[in-house]
Order: structure tokens, then C-alpha cells, then sequence
């Protein structure tokens, strides 16, 4: 039927290539061309809601038919899914193909009438047929649509299909079909794939209305594989239970997935819930060992056949079997009892060991299995035994996840195996060492805890330094604390009588660094003696944080040279130790040591560094975090988009805490910047959830962001008060120090017009203007080198902030400042205070009157251009509104056309002036552009009034807009 269908914008992340390509082909269709376009792709996987999306956006001009073919199992209505599609397009006065008219009825085993009415059709009006699951059609209607595709390549005629991916099409019509349209012109296919793991996360955030934890993320992606239709499934079911998933699937869920398998016959379904114990692809030798007495050893292979043609497993390339979805051996698994799971892990347990005990080649996933299995059996002596040689085949390998995972289950087995409390302290060791390489910084932390509580430090008091410089790092990282000086103080004791050792060397500089966070004029001497030390003893870890320290030291003292190369050399030798922590320490210097943390500059240095990291397959946590920081950097330039680029990596699989909030923090500001102020409050909200202890991230901007957040939603009091909380903290100015004060005065403006127009008294506002000037006479700013352009940034935070205690004022001549404001914020690369300032000037100078409507015409439009390119939907929405108001035309002058010069004999000053003319500005304006006198602009005017025929100014533009047109 002709319908206009609606989407579902949960499950339509993560498909914007598809999208642009089906809005390619509805274009074409809009052109006059006949395309086709076939949808395929698991169940759930989104191929409905895809094309949904598009017939909601088409049917404004497109006519979209829209049916969809049913599983019928025992009705056959032949052409069923055409019948549905052409059943509402009665409306339209024609005969419609499989309508009540017996004599269309009499027609209708032939194609010619469908490809007739069709073309009628679309010769006034695009028109999409549309249908939905053709894997379900009868023959009859795949014959009709070959014939539309093979039809005529010159008519409005889009023609649209879905099809599931995961139903077997051997040696059916459907299969055949498909293969023949690919021979076709203007045909496409594309198969939509299960979505990534950032994709889903986007899907959860939407479905639950605030970000995701990313525990939550992990276990949904493990689940669902990505499967939109069972995320929104999972996730609904969990809404509604108040339980996570190992309490049990939602109904609605075990229905979807396991609908085909109930279809199976009884020993494949038997079969395939042994296949699920499994727990990964096996064979089929496997199968009949493990089902020995169980299932007929003759009907393995076939049973494995019938259960891979109904699409519920799929044979792999190494000749395995294992579920075409996770889900469907979760949930088999799920449907056993506790006794019957363990009797069939200890047959698979036994069957591993004696393959083992025979002599094969062992293999890492052999002796895994072997370990869950006996783990899942409750064997617990055994399930010891193999997790160990499990976690350390997994390091051999160097797959730190897996080692972590069960170097963690062999401590958590020690008490039911009966170990001696002794190997504790061992396989402490071992998880900090899995989880310092594969990046999981809580199970690092979580093991120095332990190892620290296991250890005498008297008895061994150099791994204790060592561990207490991690744990401050780790702690740190986490959001736990900030740099403990008095942590490091008993670091340095613990070491000092071991001079020479690597870990001293280690501990001085990691003083150096906390003493520097709490009095940049302090650290000096340390740093000295811990590059020393470092030197002597040749290990690049404590070389990595002394010549880290020791750049600190001298970009305090405003040497940015010897600070860069000092930088750049502690980066190098944190790689050769694979110390990523002590990398992005190094490369944040290196940045500071270049320029501005809002520069291009800045922003290329973490690029850069972040592009190592993966050259180095440095863990993600890493990744994610200098991601998160090349994010903020780009974004305070303007660069949103390289912004929004550098976001998508930084949360993308787990970024881990720190990075969380950095990337949590960015993505806030640039979606209240850009209008989407709830959007905003979620991700802060978010980066409060991941930590809401700030004083651990005092390197961070969450007190400036929360308040221009605030400001930016039109909430001034919230605005105020975070930025208060930011300025009255005491210890080192955070990251985004210098927007604090401009915020607060910002907020006191808001609130002093807000009371003028509700008639409210402003006089307690107005006190504390008086109060934040005298306590905060100038912005904060960072100490150490500054820049060229981070004085230039300054400068404009100091003009900015001038400019809104002025607007709280009410101050006449604000107009002023704030165009110096404009012009400050320009020439300090600060792109969004640039966009913002233009409004407030245009705003001050047209309240003056017509005589400064020329110069508010030039900086509103100035403002204008800038919060388009940045999409800055608040300033912009501004600046529509008052040239509205004002009638300012927002034409943009063009460059002088030759032709129209040439059939009126214009002069190119001539030429010039009518461009301006028929952009709407008025004679002042022309004349300050072109710097010439009003009345040389009207004696121009007059000869091309002249020249053209025109009666007035007005009339001019009017022309020369037709004849352009034309």
C-alpha cells in the first residue's frame, strides 16, 4: 500500500554509508532512472528499519508502494507481496494490478499489465516499490519483479527488497533469482552486516536515554553480536525485570532466536544443545565421542547438516560447526539444568583429556577448553590445574585479555582446590603483569592492592617503591585520587638505601612529577638526580619519567626547546619498554612543550602519537585516552569533525576510566556547542557515573564544560555555580581554567537580563558582578612558557571576560568590546567564543539604531559564516533571528558575471555595485566595502538604472535575480 513508514531511530546507528547509498539511488529514481536496490542481511540485523527510513524520507515527493511477503504455510495467495504494496494505490483512479476488477483479475498471470501501470505511474510521479522479506515470495512474484528490473532504464521506477541472509536458498527459486539480477544493470546489492561495538553502544545510550556503562556495553555486544533487533531485546528485557542476563533471557528474546531451531528435528536439536556445551566450533569426530551413547554416531554428521541448512549452525572453513548467532548456544546452555550442564562438561573434559593423553599436538584452545570445562564441572583440583597452563599457553601467545582472564580465575580457585595460601602472592603477580599489557587498569590496580597487602615492604622494598609509584599512576587513571606526594615520600624511603637500583631512580622522578603538580617551582634538583640515576642504570622505564620530569622542569622555566627534546626522547624510550602509561605522560609534555592545547599544533603531536600507539598494538585504554585529548584539542580550534572522528575512536571498544571522561567530557561540549544540550547532559552525566570524584582528575575540565553546558541549556544559576566551584578550588588550575571567570560573568549577565525582563530586582546580581571583578580582576591562566598564540588566547579570555561584566552592567558602549572580543577570539584560533562574540556585538550595536546597522550588518554576517561552517545551532539561530529582525539581507555577494556585464555594457565597478545590490546591501554598506563615498555608490546606481531599464534599486535586483535564475 502507499504508506509513508516510520523509523526506528534506536536501530538506525551505525548505517549512515547504506543510508547515503539508498538516498544515491532514490535520487537517480527522482532523475528519471530505474534502480533497484537489494537489501540483505541476517534477522534483526536492521534491513526494515533501513528502509523505512528512506521510504519516510522519500514519500514527500516519491509515491512509495510499500508491502511485505509472509512465511504462509499452509494459504498460497499468489503475488502476496505485490497485492499489499499495490492494495492502498486504489486512491489513485486507475486499475490496479490484483484489484477486485475481474478484467484486471483476467490479466494477471501476465507481467505487461503491472509493467504498464507502473510506468503510467511514474511518469508523473517517482514511484519505489517496495517489499519487504522476499525470501518468503512465491515464484510467481519473483518472475513480475525480474521483469520491472529487466523493464525500461529510463523511467522514475525504484524498485526496493529485503532479504534474510540466514534462510537457506539452495536449490530454490530465490537463490536463482538473486544470481540473475546481478547480471542486471542498475542493480545493487548490499548486505547489511551486524553492527561494531561503538555502533551498539549508540544503540544502548538511545535505548536507555543515558550513556552506558561500558561493563553493560561489553556483556550486550557479547550477547547480541551486534544484532540490533536483540540489543533493543536484551536491553528492553532487562528494563523490565530489574536483572541482568545471567538471571535469564527476556521471553520475547528466546522466541526470536530459537524459532528456527524449534524446527529442527529432535536428535538435531539434541545435537546442537551438546554443540552449545561446547562452548566453540568442533567437528564432528568431536561430537560423536562427547554423544557416545547419546545420540547414533551414524546420524552426527547428517544431524549437523540438517541443523547448518536451516541456518541455526554454519560449517566453517576448517570444517567446525558452531552457531550461525551466540546467542542460540547461551541460550541452549540456558535451557539445561545444573546437573544435566555439569554431566556434559565432564564429557567433554574427559574426551580432551584423553585426545591429549594420546599425543596430539596440544593447542591453546585444546587446553582452555579443558579448563572451563572441569571449571563448569565443579572439578575444582582440575579446573586449578588447567586454568594455570591455560593463562600461561594465553602469555606465550601474547594474548594478555585471555592470560588476565585466567590468571584472575586461578586466584579465585585457590580456596576451592585447596592451594597453599603461599601461591597467592604469585598469581597476583602474574594478573598485574597480564593486566599492565593488555591495558585493563582497574584489574592492575586491584593486583597491586593485593600484592601490596601480601608484601612486607621491609622485606622487599624495592618491588614496594615500584608498586606505590604504579598504584599513584593507576589510582589516578581510575579516579580514585590525584598524585600523592606523602605516597611518594615513603616511595623514596622504601628506596633510598638502594641508590643505584632502577626503581629509585624510578621514585625520585615520579616525586619530581607529583612535587611539580603541587609547586611548579619545585622539582628541579630531583629531576637533575633522577635523570642521573636513571642514566646509570640503563632500563628505559625510570629513563622514560625522569626525562619526563626533567621536560617539566624546564617548560616551567620557559624553555620549551630543551623541554620538547627532552619529551620527545623520554616518548622513545617509554615505547622500547612498552610502558604506555609513561608514553601518553611523555607526549602530553611534548604537545605542551609546541604550543597551546587549543592549536593545530597541539592537536598533530596527538595524532601522530596516537597513530604510534596502534603501530605498537599498544592496549586500547591507551588509545582511548590520547583519542579523547586529540578530540578536545581539535574541537577547541573548530575542527569538530576531525573532533567527532577522533571521539568514535576513543570509545569505541573499552576505552577504560580516564578515557571515558576525557572523550565523555569533549562529546558534551561539542553537542551543547552545536544545540544538543540534552545529548550534552547525558554524556555529562556519564563522566560523573565513570567518576564523580574530580578532585582525582584536577588535569581535567569538568567544572568549565559542566558550566558552559549549563550556560548554553539557558540554565545561568547551574552555569554560575559549577564555575564558581571551578575558581574557588584550590591546588592547580584545571584544563579549561581560562573559561571560568568569562563563564561566571556570563552567567550573572544572563541572570541580571533575566531579572530586567521578568521586572525582578537586580540588584543582588548586580553585587556580585562588583564581587567578582574585585576578587577575580584578571582570568586564570596556565604558568610555565606561554606561547605567542596562548597569549594571544589570553588576551581574548581577558577581553571576553571584560565584555560580559560590561553586559552584566548594562554598560552603553559595550558594542565595543565586544567587537575587540570578536576580533581577539579570531586571532586566537578560539573558533567558538569568535562565533559567540560576533552575536553579542551584533546584538549591542543594533540596539543603538539605524546608525550602526551597517556595522552590525558586516559582524552579524561575520558571525553568521563562522556558526554555519561550525554548526553552532545556538549562535546561529541568534543571528537568523535579529537579521530578520532587523531586515539584514543574508544574500552572500558573488563575484561579477561577465555576460550580465557585457548585454548591458557595465563597467566592472558597475559590475561590482549590482553584485551588492542584488545581495540586498544598502548604500552605506556598499560604500564601506568598497571604500568609496555613498554618494559615488547612488551616481552608480543611477547609471545602472539606467543601463538596465530598471525603475529603482529594488527592481534591479529583481531583474538581474530573474535573468540569473533564467
Amino acid at each position: 500500500m502507499a504508506t509513508r513508514a516510520k523509523s526506528n531511530g534506536a536501530d538506525l546507528v551505525g548505517r549512515e554509508d547504506e543510508l547515503a547509498e539508498l538516498e544515491g539511488m532514490v535520487d537517480a529514481v527522482r532523475a528519471g532512472a530505474s534502480r533497484t536496490f537489494i537489501v540483505s542481511g541476517d534477522a534483526g540485523v536492521g534491513k526494515t528499519a533501513l528502509v523505512g527510513q528512506i521510504c519516510a524520507t522519500a514519500s514527500l515527493d516519491v509515491l512509495v508502494l510499500s508491502g511485505a511477503a509472509l512465511p504462509l504455510t499452509t494459504l498460497k495467495v499468489p503475488f502476496q507481496a505485490l497485492r499489499s504494496a499495490f492494495h492502498g494505490a486504489a486512491q489513485l483512479g486507475t486499475p490496479v494490478p490484483f484489484g477486485s476488477n475481474a478484467m484486471v483479475e483476467a490479466r494477471v498471470e501476465s507481467p505487461l499489465f503491472v509493467d504498464e501501470w507502473l510506468t503510467t505511474l511514474s511518469s508523473s510521479r517517482p514511484v519505489l516499490l517496495v517489499i519487504d522479506d522476499l525470501q518468503w515470495s512465491d515464484p510467481q512474484t519473483l518472475d513480475i519483479l525480474m521483469f520491472l528490473i529487466a523493464g525500461p532504464a529510463d523511467r522514475s521506477l525504484g524498485i526496493v527488497a529485503t532479504v534474510r541472509s540466514d534462510i537457506p536458498t539452495e536449490n530454490q527459486p530465490l537463490e536463482r533469482w538473486m544470481t540473475d539480477i546481478r547480471r542486471l544493470p542498475s542493480v545493487e546489492l548490499v548486505t547489511l552486516r551486524p553492527l561494531d561495538r561503538p555502533a551498539t553502544a549508540t544503540q544502548i545510550s538511545r535505548l536507555l536515554g543515558v550513556p552506558p556503562p561500558q561493563s553493560l556495553v561489553t556483556e550486550v555486544y557479547a550477547h547480541s553480536a551486534g544484532n540490533p533487533y536483540f540489543t533493543r531485546l536484551l536491553i528492553e528485557g532487562m528494563r523490565a525485570n530489574g536483572r541482568r542476563f545471567e538471571d535469564g533471557f527476556p521471553p520475547d528474546l528466546r522466541g526470536a532466536v530459537l524459532r528456527s531451531w524449534k524446527g529442527l528435528p529432535k536428535a538435531a536439536q539434541q545435537l546442537t544443545r551438546i554443540l552449545a556445551i561446547a562452548g566453540r566450533s568442533v567437528d564432528a569426530a568431536e561430537l560423536r565421542t562427547v554423544a557416545r551413547g547419546t545420540i547414533a554416531q551414524e546420524t552426527v554428521l547428517p544431524m549437523l547438516q540438517t541443523a547448518a541448512t536451516a541456518g541455526i549452525v554454519d560449517l566453517l572453513p576448517d570444517g567446525t560447526y558452531w552457531f550461525h548467532h551466540p546467542l542460540i548456544a547461551e541460550m541452549l546452555e540456558q535451557g539445561m539444568d545444573g546437573e544435566e550442564r555439569r554431566s556434559w562438561h565432564s564429557a567433554f573434559a574427559d574426551a580432551y583429556e584423553n585426545s591429549l593423553s594420546l599425543g596430539p599436538q596440544r593447542t591453546s584452545g585444546t587446553i582452555a577448553s579443558l579448563a572451563e570445562h572441569h571449571y563448569h564441572a565443579e572439578r575444582w583440583a582440575s579446573a586449578y590445574q588447567w586454568t594455570v597452563r591455560a593463562a600461561t599457553e594465553y602469555v606465550h601467545l601474547g594474548n594478555w585479555g585471555d592470560a588476565l582472564r585466567m590468571f584472575r580465575r586461578a586466584v579465585e580457585l585457590t580456596d576451592k582446590a585447596g592451594m597453599v595460601p603461599e601461591i597467592l602472592r604469585e598469581l597476583w603477580e602474574q594478573v598485574r603483569n597480564a593486566a599492565f599489557r593488555s591495558g585493563d587498569q582497574k584489574a592492575e590496580l586491584e593486583a597491586l592492592e593485593s600484592l601490596i597487602s601480601l608484601t612486607k615492604p621491609t622485606a622487599q622494598p624495592l618491588e614496594t617503591a615500584a608498586w606505590l609509584v604504579r598504584r599513584m599512576h593507576l589510582s589516578m587513571s581510575t579516579g580514585r585520587s590525584f598524585f600523592d606526594l606523602a605516597e611518594m615520600e615513603r616511595a623514596v624511603q622504601l628506596s633510598a638505601a638502594h641508590p643505584q637500583s632502577w626503581q629509585h631512580a624510578l621514585v625520585l622522578a615520579e616525586y619530581t612529577h607529583a612535587a611539580l603538580w603541587l609547586d611548579r617551582d619545585a622539582g628541579a634538583e630531583g629531576a637533575a638526580q633522577a635523570l642521573t640515576l636513571a642514566r646509570l642504570t640503563g632500563n628505559p622505564i625510570p629513563m622514560s619519567y625522569a626525562l619526563t620530569a626533567a621536560a617539566m622542569v624546564e617548560l616551567f622555566a620557559r624553555h620549551p626547546e630543551e623541554a620538547f627534546s627532552l619529551a620527545k626522547s623520554a616518548a622513545d624510550e617509554a615505547l622500547r619498554a612498552k610502558d604506555y602509561w609513561g608514553y601518553l605522560h611523555a607526549v602530553a609534555w611534548l604537545a605542551n612543550s609546541q604550543e597551546s592545547w587549543i592549536s593545530q599544533e597541539y592537536a598533530d603531536v596527538l595524532h601522530i602519537a596516537r597513530e604510534e600507539l596502534a603501530r605498537h598494538e599498544a592496549p586500547h585504554s591507551y588509545i582511548s585516552k590520547i583519542a579523547a585529548d586529540e578530540a578536545g584539542s581539535f574541537l577547541g580550534i573548530g575542527s569538530w569533525r576531525e573532533a567527532q572522528t577522533a571521539l568514535r575512536i576513543a570509545i569505541s571498544l573499552d576505552p577504560g576510566p580516564m578515557g571515558d571522561v576525557s572523550a565523555r567530557l569533549t562529546a558534551a561540549r561539542l553537542d551543547a556547542l552545536q544545540g544538543r544540550t540534552q545529548d550534552a547532559f547525558v554524556h555529562l552525566a556519564r563522566a560523573g557515573e565513570v567518576n564523580d570524584n574530580t578532585e582525582a582528575y584536577l588535569n581535567l575540565n569538568f567544572a568549565a564544560i559542566r558550566s558552559e553546558v549549563h550556560a548554553l541549556a539557558g540554565q545561568p544559576e547551574a552555569s554560575l555555580e559549577a564555575a564558581m566551584t571551578g575558581a574557588l578550588r584550590p591546588g592547580p588550575p584545571p584544563t579549561m581554567c581560562e573559561w571560568l571567570l568569562p563563564l561566571a560573568a556570563r552567567a550573572l549577565a544572563d541572570l541580571v537580563q533575566n531579572a530586567k525582563d521578568e521586572g525582578t530586582p537586580t540588584a543582588g546580581f548586580l553585587s556580585e558582578v562588583v564581587q567578582l571583578e574585585e576578587r577575580f580582576p584578571h582570568v586564570f591562566n596556565e604558568p610555565g612558557e606561554q606561547s605567542e598564540l596562548y597569549q594571544r588566547q589570553v588576551f581574548a579570555f581577558e577581553s571576553l571576560y571584560a565584555a560580559e561584566l560590561g553586559r552584566a552592567r548594562g554598560d552603553h558602549a559595550n558594542a565595543d568590546a565586544w567587537i575587540h572580543t570578536a576580533d581577539a577570539c579570531r586571532d586566537a584560533s578560539l573558533a567558538w567564543e569568535h562565533a559567540y562574540a560576533c552575536q553579542r556585538a551584533a546584538e549591542s550595536l543594533l540596539l543603538q539604531g539605524h546608525s550602526a546597522k551597517a556595522q552590525a550588518s558586516q559582524i552579524l554576517r561575520r558571525g553568521l559564516q563562522l556558526a554555519r561552517d561550525l554548526q553552532a545551532v545556538p549562535v546561529q539561530r541568534v543571528l537568523e533571528q535579529l537579521a530578520d529582525q532587523a531586515k539584514i539581507s543574508l544574500t552572500p555577494i558573488t563575484r561579477p558575471n561577465p555576460e550580465v556585464s557585457n548585454r548591458h555594457g557595465l563597467t566592472a565597478r558597475e559590475a561590482t555595485i549590482l553584485d551588492y545590490v542584488v545581495a540586498g546591501r544598502t548604500y552605506r554598506e556598499i560604500a564601506e566595502s568598497l571604500f568609496i563615498s555613498e554618494k559615488t555608490v547612488s551616481s552608480h546606481i543611477s547609471s545602472l538604472l539606467r543601463k538596465t531599464g530598471a525603475s529603482n534599486k529594488f527592481d534591479l535586483a529583481r531583474l538581474e535575480r530573474k535573468k540569473s535564475d533564467g
